[in-house]
């Protein structure tokens, strides 16, 4: 479907998503308070500062009424009833639905206005979400970072992980970010894709489960980001905050492997100044809303350069005895600064006619700027200036009709980021990549980048040589990088989203709220592809145990059987026995593309004021498909027909079901079941990996093949290999995606069970305790049935039996050897399939919560989770590798890497304790005092026992079942908030703040280092710690030596590999107008 499709249909309706996204609503009965009876025509009126004008309803005859499309704020709720006239004050949260329960004293006096005491509980009593609101006296109050990334762990159940916060066992990766209605999780990985400051944030809604049918694409949790809008008073502030270097803590010694050239970073500064204000163009019709909020980071990075020590002139390098690691000792640093800025921004209009219809436009973005700065190498090829611009454009236009009963609502939004890595040396974009590896520093030092110490302290064997047994400051792989940049980092992705619906209320056999509707995205990613100079040369220089070896890498474009095309190059495979014609490429732009489209429609049935059910059915569908110069084209490698689409996902029925009961009959209580099935969406680095046509063709050459030695290189160069036309001695081979994707292939999706119980002891004060249930019911990954020959993107474990009969039955019509040879081999593959253990990952978690809202000086937040999160499977991400790889993680490419994977899986943190408040200390005339506290109190994460594997490398191989060696310690960390406040005026505030974290500088393991051992070696299939006398190391061909050998121990093993950050201070001042 094009874009122009999804904009006409824009035009012919509206979205009910866009209401429940980015506003809410208040409900409720009201009644005569000496008999409980409904009162009928009562008129309720809901004003706030939040609203242009007001909005009201008329309650029917059993006393009932929504107002609905309310900004999120604070309201005051009037209800007028003959001459009397009540009002209450309610707070209302996007997303939410908030009780309204009035009792009126029909016997009082006519013309008198009566308030009554307190707040509106904050229980919905129609919805069974999970989660958190946070707004911004939390974020002021706080001491929370810049961000609203930085608050998604105060959400029951929430872990941080490398790749950004998991909810209720899901990994990190399955997350759905919406900014004012607007769908910005990164297109390409998933991950959070628009950074905002707090300060432009009006709430942020974190929904871990229980969500209806308006939301999809996410089998973790949706974060649901409202930013501030006008209002009919000026408002605003001017806020700046600054991070000295000279108040963070000195991080705790985390031993690593040294090597002879270090990095070693510290913070200078991190600082950012700031306005956002708000106010009416025309009273009660136009609203602006506009900030900025420049920041500036500069740290100092110390290129720092070692040699090994030999210090009893053994002829062997020093080793530490605690660590395993060898001794280094320094012998230069030179000092780098790095530059980081960003200027995040927003804009919103509001409108409206009239209060029953109105708009809003709004855009959002950061514009950043990094230096990037290398250390492995010579300047021209390792240093960087990074840029990058996030955009969030929303329109969204809400009416209401036939007496409020009708809604109309629609959303289009866009969503773009674009990323560019040019180099600090212009000339090294367009100049080939060498990577040196196995060399000496002493030599490479030559080539003009190092320093008269390093070259001194590194030379071997000279007068002044301390340890002339050994070799000073030899490469053992980590490489020395000269020439170009090598790979091109310039991308852009898009959506263009558009969610469309109508809601009607009506009556029977109690109230109606129904909702339907379509939401539909075109995501798009365009990505330069390409290398500096067209070629990466790897030069693996003669050592000891090799006689070394160059690889010449390139991308090509290769032509299908009968080269059609006429591409002029041939690309030989010698590994593979075959060859192809091919065509050798510069940088190449690749556009990759995505279609989803949703339907739902769900019930909100509330048959009495204490009983509701929601019944809701969402539909989803998306097409991944091939870059646009491969559809309609043959795959080299497969020989299938490319159409347009590479994979279309269909038949992903996802129905939602709740229950909802308010034994107190006036909003304050709940008892809730809930159960739902929910459908991933697949970024698109699988479209960008998988079907955008990546292809290189790699050559390797003996050294004899290359020249001459270069000097400051000490061996032949990468350009002297193919300058002389011979063919490659040590082989080519051609690598690229040519991945099949099975018949029948299925969706990921994940069903929820939840049942939950809330009691709003008072007006402010509210205890809840749920029980949820996860578990994965289908993954999509890719599996390779004969040992990396073929890739198919699957369902591990499942191959239709239909689908093996219609392969089955084309076998038998084949005529052709040749195609029945092709679908033989398609046979073998696909039910090799079933080979695969069926991924699992099952969540159980018991939560419990206590939300003291902010009064009478005091705020709480509180919750204590006990949860189990086991099985084969971590998710999209998987923490073991570090890989951000969704749907293509290596966990499930090889039968031989299942073994021993099932278990407590890396999210698998059985308590989890948190808890924040603050205390606002009124001093009168002398001003305010406010203390704010954040504990977290946590179990630690599972660890596993991991070596290579001989096909897959480093910690791919489970020599024992997944935590087989317990947990590291548990985590805890206390933050704390400090400020003073004092009016300048009626309308005027200013105050001055710090804020500290981790206070008690317990800089915990965060990841321990689980590699066992760094050679090959096999599972012990259900062993334990006491089993490992048994492993046995392999060869890299995956063979045990005649003469069986015990794995070499890593020492570091189990030892912290990363800590949680150290102690530091921020300082900070705002003024409030």
């Amino acid at each position: 479907m094009s874009r122009v499709i999804i904009f006409v249909l824009l035009a012919l309706a509206g979205s009910a998503a866009a209401q429940s996204l980015t506003t809410g609503a208040v409900q409720g009965v009201v009644t005569d308070a000496a008999t409980g009876e409904p009162l009928v025509a009562v008129t309720v009126v809901a004003t706030s500062p939040a609203m242009q004008g007001s909005q009201a309803a008329i309650t029917d005859e059993t006393g009932h009424y929504k107002i609905s499309n309310l900004a999120p704020g604070t309201y005051t709720v009037t209800c007028y009833y003959a001459d009397l006239a009540v009002r209450r004050t309610v707070d209302v949260a996007a997303n939410r639905t908030t009780p309204g329960y009035l009792a009126l004293d029909t016997a009082r006096a006519g013309g008198e206005v009566i308030t009554i005491d307190g707040r509106a509980p904050a229980i919905d009593p129609t919805a069974t979400t999970q989660g958190v609101t946070i707004d911004g006296e939390y974020t002021r109050r706080l001491p929370v970072g810049r961000g609203y990334a930085s608050v998604l762990t105060a959400a029951p159940g929430s872990t941080a992980d490398d790749a950004g916060v998991s909810f209720s066992g899901s990994s990190s990766l399955e997350n759905q970010y919406i900014v004012d209605g607007v769908n910005t999780t990164s297109l390409v990985y998933g991950q959070l894709g628009s950074p905002i400051v707090n300060e432009f944030i009006e709430q942020t809604d974190i929904i871990t489960g229980g969500y209806n049918a308006e939301f999809g694409r996410s089998t973790g949790g949706v974060v649901n980001v409202v930013t501030k809008t006008g209002s009919n008073q000026l408002r605003g502030s001017i806020f700046g905050y600054v991070g000295p270097g000279a108040l963070i803590a000195r991080p705790a010694p985390t031993p690593t492997q040294s090597t002879s050239i270090d990095a070693e970073g510290e913070v200078d500064y991190d600082a950012d100044v700031g306005f956002e204000v708000g106010g009416p163009i025309v009273r009660d019709r136009l609203w602006f809303y506009a900030g900025l909020a420049p920041q500036l980071e500069r740290e100092r990075l110390a290129r720092v350069t070692k040699r090994r020590v030999d210090a009893d002139g053994d002829g062997i390098p020093d080793v530490d005895p605690v660590t395993g690691f060898l001794v280094f000792e320094e012998l230069d640093r030179q000092e780098l600064r790095t530059r980081t800025t960003s200027y995040p921004f927003v804009g919103k209009l509001n409108l409206a006619v009239r209060p029953e219809h109105q708009g809003q436009l709004s855009i959002i973005g950061t514009r950043r700027s990094h230096d990037d700065l290398g250390v492995n190498g010579l300047p021209a090829a390792t240093r960087f200036h990074d840029r990058s611009l996030t955009t969030d454009v929303a329109a969204r236009w809400t009416s209401k009709l036939n007496d409020n009963k009708t809604e109309l609502e629609a959303l289009v939004g866009w969503h773009r980021a674009s990323f560019r890595q040019d180099p600090l040396d212009a000339a090294a974009r367009s100049m080939p990549r060498q990577n040196l590896y196995y060399g000496d520093l002493g030599t490479w030092a030559g080539l003009g980048g190092e320093s008269t110490r390093t070259i001194d302290g590194c030379s071997d064997g000279g007068p002044s040589d301390p340890y002339p047994m050994i070799r000073n400051c030899p490469d053992e792989g980590v490489g020395y990088a000269i020439g170009g940049v090598g790979h091109l980092a310039d991308s852009t992705e898009e959506r263009f989203g558009a969610r469309l619906a109508a809601t009607q209320r009506f009556v029977v056999l109690g109230h109606h709220e129904v909702k339907a509707g379509l939401d539909l995205e075109d995501n798009q990613l365009r990505t330069k592809r390409g290398t500096s100079g067209d070629i990466i040369y790897d030069v693996n220089l003669p050592t000891d145990w090799s006689g070394g070896e160059t690889a010449v890498s390139r991308y090509v474009r290769l032509a299908p059987a009968g080269n059609p095309d006429g591409l002029p190059d041939t690309c030989p495979d010698t590994d593979h026995g075959t060859s192809y014609a091919c065509e050798l490429l510069g940088p190449t732009d690749v556009v990759g593309n995505t279609m989803n489209w949703a339907a739902y429609v769900r019930d909100s049935w509330q048959l009495r004021p204490d009983l509701t059910i929601n019944a809701g059915l969402r539909y989803e569908e998306q097409r991944l498909r091939y870059a646009e110069d491969l559809q309609d084209t043959v795959d080299p490698f497969t020989g299938e027909s490319r159409g347009t689409n590479a994979m279309k996902l269909t038949g992903m029925w996802a129905p939602r079901a709740g229950v909802i009961y308010d034994w107190t009959g006036e909003g304050r209580s709940k008892v809730y079941g809930h159960w739902g099935r929910f459908y991933e969406s697949v970024p698109l680095s699988l479209n960008s990996i998988n079907f955008g046509g990546e292809t290189t063709y790699r050559r390797v050459y003996d050294p004899s093949q290359c020249g001459d030695v270069v000097d400051g290189i000490g061996g032949p160069d990468g350009p002297g290999c193919v300058a002389g036309g011979e063919d490659p001695a040590l082989g080519s081979s051609v690598y690229g995606a040519g991945v099949l994707v099975a018949p029948g292939v299925k969706a990921q999706y994940m069903d929820e069970a939840i049942l939950g119980v809330e009691l709003a002891l008072t007006d402010d004060l509210k205890l809840g305790v749920s029980f949820h249930d996860r578990r994965l019911g289908r993954v999509l990954e890719d599996v390779s049935p004969d040992n990396t020959e073929t890739y198919i993107l699957s369902n591990p474990g499942e191959f239709p039996e239909e689908e093996e009969a219609r392969l089955r039955a084309e076998i038998e019509a084949a005529t052709d050897p040749a195609e029945r040879a092709r679908l033989e081999h398609l046979l073998e593959v696909f039910t090799g399939i079933r080979k695969f253990d069926k991924p699992s990952r099952v969540h159980h978690s018991l939560q419990l919560q206590v939300v003291k809202r902010f009064a009478r000086s005091f705020f709480l937040m509180a919750s204590y989770t006990y949860s189990r999160t086991r099985g084969n499977f971590p998710g999209l991400y998987s923490p073991d590798s570090g890989a951000i790889l969704p749907n293509i993680t290596a966990q499930y490419d090889l039968v031989e890497l299942l073994g021993n994977r099932y278990g407590p899986l890396p999210n698998d943190r059985p308590h989890d304790l948190k808890i924040d408040g603050y205390y606002v200390a009124d001093l009168e005339r002398a001003g305010e005092l406010t203390a704010g506290a954040r504990l977290r109190v946590a179990s630690g994460t599972p660890i596993d026992a991991l070596a290579s594997s001989n096909m897959y490398g480093y910690d791919e191989s489970f020599v024992l079942p997944r935590g087989a060696f317990g947990r590291t310690s548990p985590d805890a960390g206390l933050d704390l908030h400090l400020s003073y406040g004092r009016k300048l005026g009626k309308d005027m505030q200013v105050e001055v703040f710090t804020d500290v974290f981790n206070v008690f500088n317990r800089q915990a393991t965060s990841y321990p280092d689980e590699s066992y051992s760094y050679d090959p070696v096999n599972p012990i299939l259900g062993g334990d710690s006491e089993d490992l006398v048994w492993a046995k190391a392999q060869d890299w061909d995956g063979n045990e030596p005649d003469d069986p050998q015990s794995p070499a121990r890593n020492r570091n093993f189990r030892n912290a590999e990363t800590r949680t950050p150290p102690l530091a201070a921020r300082l900070g001042a705002r003024l409030l107008f």
